[in-house]
């Protein structure tokens, strides 16, 4: 009879241990990373205990895909709307009637006037109460450039644009120029991490498994579930506790790397239980009657976050960021079908989640903002549209200047004229990445003297040294 490896717990364990340190121990990086844990633990407990008038945190959405933020956002001015809804064809949103855009009351943009789709009335809502704002026409750049620029190729240009994978790498690195191994708010995390908090939990949490955006030089994002930590307690890395070995090694010098690796990951292993259990405890002692919709995963990811900022006081932090991904944005097909989902479902969740933020008193001390791909094509392909470049963003929180459009919002969207680089309304972004994640990481706490450190190509867009902010859509 054969026999399932599966029921062999002996096995198991030494066909785990032995496989996995065989692979960990070719990488001299990965076993620094497990030493390493040992000295963050005592760096982080160095620090004072949090303050909590210094609390901040920062929260990205990734909309996965590329969102059609022309739809999200569009000019209903007379001229402006009459050129979008020929642009757009099929997919124009009616500026009247039972199902046109949600009028905005202002939009601080003198002589013109917008609206948003009416998915999205929740967010509407928050606007004119003035904890949201748009930022317009943002995307990856390396420097300023025109369309003439662009089309003579006479400046540099982000790699492969219009490609999903690399501008989604790009948004997270703000290094379009090469393939970053970093993001800017792993960076960030990297000068912050020794006064964001002394409980040893990354200040970096994320929703969404890893990611490039929180990743830095020396900080990982903490992993947790819409239920909370994800526990290592389990039998095998209860045996290391317990001293079982690897497989007999071949020689000495094998013997001796094993033995290293066998200490290192069971104190990692140990430290690593030991920051679920307490984080574990935090989470669940924080209780919220802000209502979160049902059968919507990312209201159930963004309640996470509500509860581990609730318990900010208990894993002492000061500063911490979040990330959690929202997928399905990619809509090449379908569009007028998806898209009103996806934006109910978008709307809805940030909605709840602003007004738990209010139930913990720290709406003041949160700012979230979304992030995608790219914008998408203003020409219609006839059921979608295709991958492109600027688009939308919005920034909410109680300390966001809402109520406003910042950036540049394109005059004209126009094929083949205005901003469009010449292939079926791909937008030449009016305001860089670099200038809205630098809004957001002034706010942050990154000193104006390290800014360059967290986003290299900072000052082709902006002196961090200036008392303007670059957009303004944030009280410093």
């Amino acid at each position: 009879m054969t026999t399932n490896r599966n029921q062999n717990p002996s096995r198991n364990r030494r066909h785990f241990l032995g496989e996995g340190a065989c692979s960990l121990l070719g990488s001299t990086a990965v076993l620094n990373t497990l030493l390493n844990l040992r000295l963050a633990g005592a760096a982080c407990a160095a620090a004072d205990d949090a303050a909590d008038d210094d609390y901040k945190a920062l929260v990205c959405v990734f909309l996965f895909g590329g969102n059609d933020s022309f739809n999200m956002l569009i000019p209903t001015t007379d001229g402006e709307y009459e050129n979008y809804q020929k642009t757009r064809g099929v997919l124009a949103l009616p500026r009247e009637g039972s199902e046109s855009a949600l009028p905005l009351k202002d939009s601080g943009v003198s002589g013109r006037t917008f609206a948003v789709h009416p998915s999205i009335a929740e967010l509407r809502d928050l606007y004119h109460e003035g904890e949201l704002a748009f930022v317009a026409n943002v995307g990856t750049l390396i420097e300023p450039v025109t369309v003439q620029q662009y089309k003579k190729k006479s400046v540099r240009l982000p790699k492969s644009l219009f490609s999903h994978n690399d501008q989604r790498d790009q948004w997270q690195t703000s290094l379009p120029q090469s393939r970053g191994s970093n993001g800017w708010l792993g960076r960030a995390a990297d000068l912050l991490r020794d006064t964001a908090g002394s409980s040893g939990i990354s200040m970096n949490i994320s929703l969404s498994g890893n990611n490039l955006l929180q990743t830095g030089k020396s900080v990982t994002a903490y992993n947790i579930s819409p239920r909370g930590s994800v526990s290592l307690d389990n039998p095998l890395a209860r045996d290391l506790f317990a001293g079982a070995g690897l497989p007999d090694a071949q020689d000495e010098s094998e013997s001796a790397q094993r033995n290293l690796f066998e200490q290192v990951f069971a104190e990692s292993t140990r430290a690593s239980i030991e920051m679920d259990r307490r984080f574990s405890a935090a989470f669940e002692s924080v209780k919220l009657t802000t209502e979160f919709p049902a059968g919507n995963p990312l209201a159930s990811s963004l309640q996470a976050i509500a509860r581990t900022i609730g318990s900010r006081h208990q894993l002492q932090q000061r500063r911490q960021t979040f990330f959690v991904m929202l997928g399905g944005w990619d809509n090449h097909q379908n569009l007028l079908e998806d898209h009103p989902q996806l934006l109910t479902s978008l709307s809805q969740a940030l909605a709840a989640f602003q007004k738990s933020l209010v139930e913990l008193d720290v709406a003041d001390r949160v700012t979230s903002c979304t992030a995608s791909d790219f914008g998408r094509t203003l020409r219609s392909n006839c059921r979608g549209s295709d991958h492109a470049w600027g688009g939308n963003a919005l920034v909410m929180g109680g300390a966001v200047q809402g109520g406003r459009i910042y950036g540049e919002y394109p005059e004209a969207l126009l094929l083949n004229d205005g901003l469009d680089v010449g292939t079926n309304g791909r937008l030449l972004p009016t305001t860089s990445c670099d200038a809205y994640f630098c809004e957001l990481l002034r706010w942050f706490g990154i000193p104006a003297g390290e800014m360059q450190t967290v986003l290299p190509n900072i000052e082709a867009f902006y002196d961090p040294q200036s008392a303007q902010p670059p957009l303004g859509f944030l009280q410093v």
